[in-house]
């Protein structure tokens, strides 16, 4: 519950919230596969900081790098993460690149797989000052 929590507070905007403001119209998300947990060896980082999972890990990339309404949700096996502004969906573009073809979901008409995976995790964890 507490894990949940801390989730909800990294987004922008709640799920449910984000949804209604903004429907699935222009707007445009992500998605990727990453573990649901760490390896008992990635529990703290250097300086003894809990390392978030790589669910949260790209939340608070999201948190310190958008500028635009975003709202985020885990799934099985990964995320899916919407957002409205088209600079902030560049952005994403940019950092993970997408790896397939649109699709068309409940949560947006502009839904792309990205390369975020598992073994990018340390260098997502060093770009927001984790040391590993």
């Amino acid at each position: 519950m507490v894990r949940q929590q801390k989730e909800r507070e990294l987004a922008k905007l709640a799920w449910n919230k984000f949804i209604s403001t903004h429907g699935n119209k222009d707007n445009f998300a992500f998605t990727a596969v990453v573990s649901s947990i760490l390896p008992k060896s990635l529990l703290l980082d250097m300086n003894d900081r809990e390392l978030p999972i790589p669910y949260d890990l790209f939340s608070e990339w999201c948190s310190s790098y958008l500028s635009g309404d975003w709202a985020i949700m885990e799934r099985p096996n990964g995320f899916i993460v919407c957002l409205v502004e088209k600079k902030d969906a560049q952005l994403i573009q940019d950092e993970f690149e997408v790896v397939g073809s649109k699709k068309i979901t409940q949560a947006s008409k502009n839904t792309y797989p990205i390369g975020y995976e598992d073994e990018q995790y340390a260098a997502l964890a060093g770009d927001l000052g984790y040391v590993l």
